[in-house]
């Protein structure tokens, strides 16, 4: 007889706050530079370079699903998923690590190199005076990024509509509360002590704006 898990907790706290965190930090980011509020901008990606640490700190000492090697990076498993034969029932999917470690790369690429860019007009970032030669590939690099970011989001968005409308798997609802909602045997229970990773997420966030502000 198999077991319902739905009560059984798979997202740990400060990686739902995290995710949470980041949706606020992208659309700021994004909003502000549209706007060309690049004071505001740098902001917004500083604390989003900060965030990401902590995603990759989290990935070593976060709780089962949170590290990275809970991640099935098998490119056969991958390619079956578009197989309409595909029995691939894991809560960590082949596509879905290669999408996180894409997006990890993406910000924290977009991030640093924000750090080094510049408008040749009003604005220079605060780390651009130590490349004064390579300004112009910095800013060419965070501005490719932005496209391919768009491109990430799109199809994040595409991804999670289609596990919650067409297959009914409650991914939303499951990034907030961090319960599974899915009848499997082999699925871990966390067990979590979310302060820690909250503190934590919450000093590398901070900490680069208080820095930032400090030195402005």
């Amino acid at each position: 007889m198999k077991e319902i898990i739905r009560n059984k907790k798979i997202w740990d706290l400060p990686l739902r706050l995290f995710h949470i965190s980041l949706i606020f930090l992208v659309i700021g980011s994004i909003s502000s530079a549209k706007l060309n509020m690049l004071d505001l901008h740098q902001y917004f990606g500083v604390a989003l370079l900060g965030l990401v640490f902590f995603r990759i700190i989290w990935g070593f000492f976060g709780t089962y699903y949170s590290r990275f090697k809970s991640f099935n990076l098998s490119i056969i498993d991958a390619l079956s998923q578009f197989s309409k034969t595909n029995t691939i029932t894991s809560i960590r999917t082949p596509i879905g690590c290669y999408s996180t470690l894409i997006f990890i790369i993406v910000l924290l690429s977009i991030s640093i190199s924000g750090l080094f860019s510049s408008d040749d007009i009003l604005y220079d970032a605060p780390l651009s005076f130590l490349t004064p030669n390579h300004i112009s590939d910095w800013t060419y690099l965070h501005n490719i990024l932005h496209y391919i970011l768009y491109i990430l989001i799109g199809t994040h968005i595409s991804a999670i509509l289609y596990y919650q409308i067409v297959k009914k798997i409650k991914i939303i609802e499951r990034i907030l509360d961090g319960y599974s909602r899915i009848e499997k045997m082999n699925i871990v229970s966390i067990n979590e002590k979310p302060l820690i990773g909250i503190l934590i997420l919450f000093i590398l966030t901070i900490l680069p704006v208080l820095i930032l502000l400090y030195f402005n």
